[in-house]
Parts: structure tokens; C-alpha cells; sequence
């Protein structure tokens, strides 16, 4: 690391090494001792002082046969140069703990009831393990996310599956998989039932998270209806999946909902399996394949390590 950089090809420079061997020289008032301490030849340490004052057109040093002693030149020059090795160490350290993610900033873009169960246990242990990351999370739809991405706000996203004309600049990796089921009402004729066949709602008012926020989740609803014989008649669709539960525990209509939101705990709703049942749902991590940042990389194993116990809570 150079301290003093030349433009003109023969400007001399200053380096550390010409720092610490005259902090080396100072401290102990002993070109022998210092040689010692710093595992370097004393012609070496010589010289390479006698470079330095060259530069600095002073003399740091005045050296009898007995004594070693700083003038003051070199008495101030020493409380500059410990202070420029210090802070050279400082920086060294810093890019160090960097490179392993142990400092920096992670932004993480979550969305609502499908992150919320695991996501808490997850910043713990991560912020237990890097205390000294800067984490900043962001609830986001996944149109947002993706946003967010774009724009540099968020390092790692937890969403639905990509749309394919984005999916080949991440990096996308399952976490658990979901499935629909009906929110219904718990005074609902049927929700006495513990499968629901969704013909039998045909006629019923359907509440459902409108589709700009989860678009292919709202393409599942339609499609496991249509499955089932019939289109649903969609009289609301709220912007929070919180808003869906209190308008079916208001009786205002039923819900297809993955089975996640069961975790907003409404006591008045109940939540039934379905048939037929509807494809898979899936929850992933995602990042950009041009990132390079180590506290992401850091996050990745933490919740590697969590996944199993991620799918025995979710998929249950």
C-alpha cells in the first residue's frame, strides 16, 4: 500500500514499509533491536530511512556510535506516520471482515404472509452471527421487488417464481412450497367439512388478493376454478392478504388463499383443504447473478441451513 503516490516517473514514493521501519527505529532508539523486532537485515532498516529523508528533504534521525535519537522533525513525522500505519491496519481489517461478510449491507425485499413466518427466525440467527451488517428489509410485491432490484435497493428477494423474460439474470432457489386453500367464514355451512369440493362454491361472492400484488397466484385461483367446472365471481380484491381475512371473517365472501395465511390467526375463519387440489406454490430466494456481495452470500447459508426446518413447519 503506498502512502504517497508519484505521477512523475522517477518521483519518489513513500510506502508503509518505510513507515514502520523508522516507527520500528523510534520506538526503541536501536537500529540492532529493530532489525530484531521487525525480522528485517539492519542495512536494510539503514537504508531504507536514509531513502526516506531523502524524500522528505529532513533529517528524522541523528545517529552516533552510542545513541539514536529523534530530531524534531522526527519526533513530529512519528505522530503522523503511527497514526497512518494505524489507520492502515484499520483498513485492512475492515476489507478483510468485508470479504467474509462481516460488515456491509444486505437489503433483503420480502412479501407479507409468506415470508412472515420465517423470515424473523432468519434475521436472528443472521444478526446474532453479523452483528455488524447493515440489514435493511422491505416489504414488496414482486413487480416491486424486481423494481428494487433494478434500482440496486435490495441484494436478495423472497417471492414467487420469476416471469420469464427476467429469469435468466437470477439466481432463484426454492425455500418451500405452498398450496391453495379456501378461507371460509367459521359459520359457513362448509366449514363443517375438512376437504372442500370447490364446485359446491361456485355460486359463492369470492374475496381474493388482487393479482398486480401476486399475479401468478391470482392465475392459479382462476385456473383451479376452472378446474373445477366454474370462474369464480370476484366481488373484491383487496391490496393485503390481512384485508382478505377480515372481509371472509366479516362474511362478506370466501377465499382461495395459500395456506401460509393460515399464520394471521382470525378465529372466526375457517381454513379448509381443497379439491381439486391446485399446483404448487412455490416460495424462492432470488438474486441478481451480477452480485458480489458477501454478507448476501453469508445470508444464503444461513438459510440453507433453516431449510429443512423451514418445509417441516410450512408444508405441514
Amino acid at each position: 500500500m503506498l502512502v504517497v503516490i508519484g505521477f512523475g516517473d522517477n518521483m519518489p514514493t513513500m510506502e508503509l514499509r518505510h513507515l514502520r521501519y523508522f516507527v520500528g527505529v523510534a520506538q526503541y532508539l536501536n537500529y540492532s533491536e529493530a532489525s530484531r523486532r521487525l525480522h528485517v537485515a539492519q542495512p536494510a532498516i539503514s537504508q531504507t530511512i536514509l531513502d526516506l529523508e531523502e524524500e522528505l528533504s529532513v533529517k528524522l534521525l541523528f545517529r552516533t556510535k552510542r545513541a539514536v535519537q529523534l530530531t524534531a522533525a522526527g519526533t513530529a513525522f512519528l505522530r503522523e506516520a503511527q497514526e497512518i500505519l494505524r489507520r492502515a491496519n484499520e483498513a485492512q481489517q475492515l476489507a478483510q471482515r468485508a470479504a467474509r461478510g462481516e460488515v456491509g449491507t444486505l437489503g433483503i425485499g420480502f412479501f407479507g404472509a409468506a415470508s412472515a413466518p420465517i423470515l424473523p427466525a432468519l434475521v436472528q440467527a443472521y444478526r446474532r452471527k453479523f452483528p455488524d451488517v447493515e440489514l435493511r428489509l422491505f416489504e414488496m410485491n414482486p413487480d416491486q421487488q424486481i423494481a428494487a432490484f433494478d434500482e440496486g435497493r435490495i441484494h436478495l428477494g423472497f417471492t414467487r417464481t420469476l416471469p420469464p423474460d427476467r429469469r435468466s439474470q437470477f439466481e432463484e432457489e426454492l425455500v418451500y412450497t405452498d398450496r391453495l386453500v379456501i378461507a371460509l367464514p367459521a359459520t359457513h355451512a362448509l366449514a363443517k367439512q375438512k376437504v372442500v369440493h370447490l364446485k359446491t362454491l361456485a355460486g359463492e361472492p369470492f374475496v381474493q388478493f388482487h393479482r398486480i400484488g401476486a399475479p401468478s397466484l391470482f392465475d392459479e385461483v382462476i385456473g383451479v376454478c376452472r378446474r373445477a367446472g366454474f370462474s369464480p365471481r370476484i366481488v373484491n380484491e383487496p391490496s393485503f392478504m390481512a384485508t382478505v381475512m377480515t372481509l371472509v371473517e366479516s362474511g362478506l365472501g370466501v377465499s382461495l388463499i395459500p395456506y401460509c395465511v393460515r399464520t394471521l390467526n382470525r378465529p372466526h375463519v375457517a381454513i379448509r383443504s381443497i379439491s381439486p387440489r391446485s399446483a404448487d406454490i412455490p416460495l424462492c430466494a432470488t438474486w441478481l447473478k451480477s452480485t458480489y456481495n458477501p454478507a448476501l452470500t453469508a445470508f444464503l447459508e444461513i438459510l440453507r441451513t433453516a431449510k429443512p426446518a423451514i418445509r417441516t413447519q410450512m408444508e405441514a
